[in-house]
């Protein structure tokens, strides 16, 4: 868990110096010059995507002093394949807590071309914000799993050390990097760590199906280094780097693979450049823009009037005051929430334990206070889902009601936390059953449909 670390507030660059201080200094290297494919057909290297693997020769935190109030950190984390970088933005007069502007660079840029490509670093910073900049493993990452993996590590990184708003982190992207900040918002939605207050995709490959349909470069993607096979082959690990699954070539949209269901509760816009050259990441923007409008989000597309693909299309004052007029929202009583599930953990008030690995886990939710009940259906694939009663603002001393649905025939083993004593007795289908279990301890009780019932109704009397 995030724990902001040092409460100085306004010490500014005293600031970056403490986070450097006893690591490794060195002297900054050459900018990347980046953007050209890394392959020619051919299955890239280490070398070719522009990254470092963890080496037990390197040192486990590098720092070099940056132009501009800019600190570049290099993690090398014993567990991880590949090492991290990222650049963080230190401002003269930080606030306290300081909102974070995190940038997610384009197809084979690096962190310090960013700093030098979009104004957004300077805008951000001169209103006493911190900038973080990740590199997510290597240039050509495209939002892969583990370069999310990274990223987190560089939030835990800034997250001891400064003192960072929770509710105020914003997400924005370029190009590969605007669906690597969306896949990133919609596959972080533990209160415990980090999540995206709001989000902006500037013409961003969000769906990496398409992507891989019309790329010039199917070996990077297919390499071993990076998904490992094509987006026929394992569907999976492309849907869940993606926030939409949609095939060109057949014309069709996979709305059951989309992550973009998770992002309901985060504000999105959407960028692009009207005569932009690469119309069909264009067309994935607007459909991300489609589908979370469909879906229930809050979502809006700002077309520029130009025709070049670069960060400087994006207005930097535009764009931080509408990120500071959001701050972090969660589902509430009342509220149908869509989620979908790519791996086991804490999604929003709900944690989802799944069957099988490798495959999403869905689930429509809902916590309806007037009848004290809670609804848990279209699940697939989940062993068991566990949330608290004090989360979904439930009353323990009223009957309360769990009703669940699956659509696979396997029902989870259900685990609602946050009761001050056993219930008298657990109803299911209308007669007193044994089947659950209350640890007192905890405060958690636990039913379990025995049978392979597609509707359960349980209710819990005080």
């Amino acid at each position: 868990m995030i724990q902001a670390g040092i409460r100085n507030g306004r010490q500014g660059w005293k600031m970056a110096l403490t986070m450097a201080a006893g690591l490794t200094l060195a002297a900054p290297g050459a900018l990347a010059q980046g953007s050209q494919a890394p392959t020619a057909g051919t299955s890239p290297s280490v070398e070719d995507l522009g990254g470092m693997t963890v080496s037990s020769f390197a040192p486990p935190l590098a720092a070099a002093m940056l132009p501009g109030r800019m600190l570049e950190i290099t993690m090398n984390v014993p567990g991880q394949v590949w090492q991290e970088r990222f650049v963080v933005g230190i401002p003269s007069q930080m606030q306290n807590p300081a909102p974070v502007l995190t940038m997610f660079h384009g197809y084979g840029e690096d962190p310090r071309d960013v700093m030098t490509r979009s104004s957004l670093p300077a805008e951000a910073m001169s209103r006493g914000w911190i900038v973080f900049i990740p590199l997510g493993a290597h240039h050509f990452n495209y939002g892969i799993d583990y370069a999310q993996d990274n990223i987190e590590d560089g939030f835990e990184f800034l997250g001891a050390r400064l003192p960072i708003d929770m509710d105020r982190i914003y997400g924005v992207g370029f190009s590969m990097g605007g669906g690597a900040a969306a896949s990133y918002a919609a596959r972080h939605l533990d209160p415990e760590h980090v999540q995206f207050a709001a989000l902006v995709n500037h013409t961003g490959t969000t769906s990496l199906r398409a992507t891989y349909q019309t790329s010039n470069d199917t070996a990077l993607f297919s390499s071993p280094l990076m998904f490992g096979a094509t987006p026929d082959q394992n569907p999976f690990v492309y849907q869940r780097s993606s926030t939409v699954d949609s095939d060109p070539g057949a014309g069709l949209v996979d709305t059951n693979a989309e992550m973009a269901r998770n992002l309901g509760t985060i504000p999105l816009q959407n960028w692009y450049a009207v005569f932009d050259v690469n119309q069909t990441i264009i067309e994935q923007t607007v459909l991300l823009d489609e589908r979370v409008g469909a879906l229930g989000g809050s979502t809006e597309e700002i077309v520029v009037q130009s025709a070049v693909h670069q960060w400087g299309t994006l207005d930097p004052i535009a764009v931080i005051d509408w990120f500071e007029s959001k701050t972090l929202s969660a589902p509430g009583p009342g509220d149908v929430t869509r989620t979908l599930a790519d791996r086991d953990g804490r999604w929003h008030s709900l944690q989802i334990e799944q069957r099988t690995a490798g495959d999403f886990t869905p689930v429509l939710w809902s916590s309806q206070t007037g009848v004290n009940a809670l609804y848990l259906v279209d699940i697939k694939n989940a062993a068991a889902i566990a949330t608290d009663l004090r989360d979904q603002q439930l009353d323990p001393a009223r009957p309360m009601h769990v009703i669940a649905q699956t659509l696979d025939g396997h029902a989870p083993i259900l685990r609602i936390s946050g009761f001050t004593q056993a219930p008298s007795s657990v109803n299911y289908r209308g007669r007193v059953v044994s089947n659950w279990s209350f640890d007192a301890a905890t405060g958690t009780l636990t039913v379990e449909e025995t049978g392979a019932a597609t509707w359960a109704h349980w209710v819990i009397l005080p």
